[in-house]
């Protein structure tokens, strides 16, 4: 009996580069969002430090102008940490759908792998039990040709 080939196995290999192309999407948006992240935390920490330089310029005199400027920079900056906390909310939400489509390859590719695995069981069944069949035919042909008088 010829060896066990497996009729979709095109399938398989376009599975594959499905879920191959899925976990890079998957990294990919996983990099956007810690960038998204660590842009978002380094303004925060601009707003913070503006804060705290508020706060300093409030124990000691200042002109009213220097502290009008302060507080547009400060409003620019929270204003600013908004519009990237926005960013990173739609990287999160990006990266979940690319999870999602990552998990939906997987399950799909994995799914054609026990098909494969169970058409092979089931090729070897067949050939075994073929096999078994041309052993009794072998050996109740010799019994019968033993049998025979002469």
């Amino acid at each position: 009996m010829k060896a066990f080939k497996f009729k979709l196995e095109s399938v398989i290999q376009l599975r594959e580069s499905k879920q191959a192309e899925a976990q890079q999407d998957h990294a990919a948006a996983g990099r956007v969002l810690e960038a998204a992240l660590a842009e978002l935390a380094e303004s925060r920490a601009g707003h913070n430090a503006l804060v705290q330089q508020l706060e300093e310029m409030q124990r000691a005199t200042f002109r009213p102008a220097e502290r009008d400027i302060l507080w547009s920079a400060l409003k620019y900056q929270k204003d600013h940490c908004n519009r990237l906390q926005h960013k990173a909310d739609l990287a999160v939400k990006d990266r979940e759908v690319k999870r999602e489509k990552l998990l939906a390859a997987q399950s799909e590719h994995e799914a054609m792998l026990k098909l494969r695995e169970k058409d092979e069981l089931e090729y070897n069944r067949v050939a075994a039990q073929a096999e078994r069949a041309m052993v009794d035919d072998l050996v109740n042909s010799r019994h019968a040709a033993r049998q025979r008088p002469g």
